[in-house]
């Protein structure tokens, strides 16, 4: 009698694997994680697929996003502070790996992610915070003073961010804000002698922990240019933010 009750485990294996009954040999989409889970206007994302299947890790993963861009890889301080910041990152990218990265927009709004992995896909509707980050524009005279602040914020060890601006102004002076802590505390990184945009990082040094709640990040002060008075509604002006990378003490992606 044992004998037969083997046999008949084995031909039940046998069964059962010739009619899949084991792992689905197809990579599947199980879904899509975003990290942080409530992610805010203008914040870097971490976005990853959960993929099953056999050959799942060595598979193609093709990803989309309709606002926003994405990247392979997470963009770095050095590279926002570059005119190719924006090299390599669009609305779609291909890649084996399961994760990638979103500069959401600063706009807010909604966005849908999309992955796929042969026939299969998933797609996330993100419904984005407001950001942390904004920006105010005030008249000084012919001038235009532009401040970004960050609001609401918790464990804030680095911030880096682009302001851009239009033709008829242009960037003169950047003066770091007192919010991440003083100069010997902080450094402190912007070039305003390039066209279309001024990027701005700041740091935090060495094992100082980050920061709470709200306060100026940087003021950045823009005058006519060519010489020619520009008096306009401050509303209307066209200077906005743009490629903002928050960073906790723990080098992770503030979570608001």
């Amino acid at each position: 009698m044992v004998r037969y009750s083997i046999l008949f485990l084995l031909l039940a294996l046998a069964l059962s694997s010739c009619f899949g009954g084991g792992k689905s040999s197809t990579p599947q989409v199980n879904g899509i994680n975003v990290d942080p889970g409530t992610p805010a206007a203008g914040g870097l994302v971490q976005v990853t697929a959960d993929v099953t299947g056999s050959g799942s890790g060595a598979a193609s993963k093709t990803w989309s996003v309709t606002s926003g861009t994405l990247s392979v890889d997470p963009p770095d301080f050095g590279l926002i502070l570059r005119g190719t910041a924006k090299v390599g990152s669009a609305t779609n990218v291909t890649t084996t790996s399961n994760t990638v990265y979103w500069l959401a927009p600063v706009g807010g709004g909604s966005a849908t992610l999309t992955v796929s992995v042969g026939d299969s896909t998933k797609t996330k509707v993100i419904n984005l915070g407001t950001s942390p980050i904004s920006l105010t524009v005030a008249n000084s005279g012919a001038n235009k003073l532009v401040t970004i602040q960050a609001s609401n914020v918790n464990d804030l060890y680095q911030a880096a961010f682009r302001v851009t601006y239009g033709s008829a102004w242009k960037p003169t002076t950047v003066t770091q804000g007192a919010f991440l802590g003083a100069a010997a505390d902080t450094i402190f990184f912007e070039k305003h002698d390039q066209a279309a945009f001024v990027p701005v990082a700041i740091s935090r040094k060495g094992s100082a922990g980050g920061v709470d709640g709200s306060g100026v990040l940087a003021t950045i002060t823009f005058s006519p240019n060519g010489g020619t008075s520009s008096a306009r509604d401050v509303s209307a002006l066209p200077f906005d933010l743009d490629f903002i990378v928050l960073r906790n003490s723990k080098d992770q992606p503030i979570d608001f």
